[in-house]
């Protein structure tokens, strides 16, 4: 018996997988890390799993688990515990699992503690055609937060501030998200056309066109959430943000519509402050029930710098636990590798800082 590791399938695999499954576990994954573990026997294949994992984050994706025959599936199991070994010597905080629909979680998996996550509102492709479970390899107790995936390139703020205002309790997506008989986790439901409008009009209302800075941010949530819910914003730069690559009129417009922002905010009374915030307190307000809407810079997750909101509403033992509305769907992503994402503070700290000035925005809110 032999085991390698390599992120390319051989023919003899290819083969034993079939067409169908083989494409799968061809797709392109290369910015994550993509491993195949395959046990030979014999001289073929008798097992192999295929894991993936974002840079910069403490969770592993278990994408798919195969094995010859029934007499087999013990070595594949053991090829989850070496994956599970793996991540627990590396850190990580969690060992996620996608199952596309049609397809059952293993036996062995559930014994060894992986458990449903429910089901995301659908919305972009990588919403859809999968359920997902996860082990967490600490003890983090929380509640799941919701997850929408954002429809276009621009509207991740809205996104993430639609996901804080539903997980405190306030008006959010209302995408069908029930479990059926013949699909426990809701993965088969159609994309809401009434979540779409609202992603679109909450972005419309708090874009500075097209991404969202942290005052307009803040203030779009303090009058979208009920009154008991506290909305503060941490903006470490006195001046206009994410308006570094424009120049002109292009500019002057974008800096215009923050200095409303910031007249708005002081008219409803939203705490605006100058002051950087560091990710240990952000964690800290985290874990004692804050929600946390993070500017961040994608390039340590997918190795392209870009400005992005994420949504963190969990945190514990070193680690933060973020809503990531963004799927790289063409790069073999679900809503599994971006729900219930733990990210570990050195990581989020290089994360939650955006352009030259390495400037932190950060908006709290209140789940009462």
């Amino acid at each position: 018996m032999t085991t390698t590791a390599d992120p390319l399938l051989d023919d003899d695999l290819r083969s034993a997988l079939g067409a169908e499954r083989a494409a799968r576990w061809a797709s392109p994954r290369a910015p994550y890390a993509p491993r195949v573990d395959l046990v030979h026997r014999d001289g073929r294949p008798v097992a192999a799993a295929l894991t993936s994992r974002r840079g910069a984050t403490a969770a592993v994706k278990i994408v798919d688990v195969w094995w010859r025959t029934e007499a087999d599936a013990a070595t594949a199991a053991a090829l989850v515990d070496d994956i599970v070994a793996r991540a627990e010597a590396a850190g990580d905080a969690a060992v996620k699992w996608e199952v596309p629909l049609g397809q059952d979680l293993p036996a062995f998996a559930s014994e060894r503690g992986f458990a449903p996550l429910a089901s995301p509102h659908p919305s972009a492709p990588g919403t859809l055609g999968a359920r997902g479970y996860v082990r967490w390899l600490v003890e983090l107790p929380h509640a799941e937060a919701p997850y929408y995936a954002q429809t276009t390139l621009y509207t991740c703020g809205a996104v993430s501030g639609l996901l804080a205002a539903e997980a405190a309790g306030a008006a959010g997506f209302g995408g069908a998200r029930d479990a059926s008989p013949d699909d426990p986790q809701g993965s088969a439901q159609l994309p809401s056309v009434a979540d779409r409008d609202l992603e679109l009009a909450f972005w419309r209302r708090a874009s500075n066109f097209p991404a969202i800075e942290p005052v307009g941010l803040g203030v779009v949530m303090r009058e979208h959430l009920p009154a008991d819910r506290p909305v503060e914003v941490f903006l470490d730069h006195d001046g206009p943000v994410l308006i570094e690559a424009y120049a002109g009129f292009e500019r002057d417009f974008r800096a215009e519509l923050q200095a409303e922002s910031l007249r708005q905010g002081e008219a409803v009374g939203l705490a605006v402050h100058r002051t950087r915030i560091g990710i240990e307190e952000i964690a800290r307000r985290v874990a004692g029930g804050d929600l946390a809407l993070l500017l961040i810079d994608e390039a340590p997750m997918h190795g392209e710098t870009g400005p992005h909101w994420v949504l963190a509403h969990a945190a514990g033992h070193g680690v933060v636990v973020i809503e990531d509305p963004w799927i790289s769907s063409d790069e073999g992503e679900t809503w599994v590798d971006s729900h219930e994402l733990p990210i570990a503070h050195a990581d989020l700290d290089r994360m939650v800082a955006w352009g030259a000035a390495g400037y932190r925005g950060v908006v709290f809110v209140g789940r009462t």
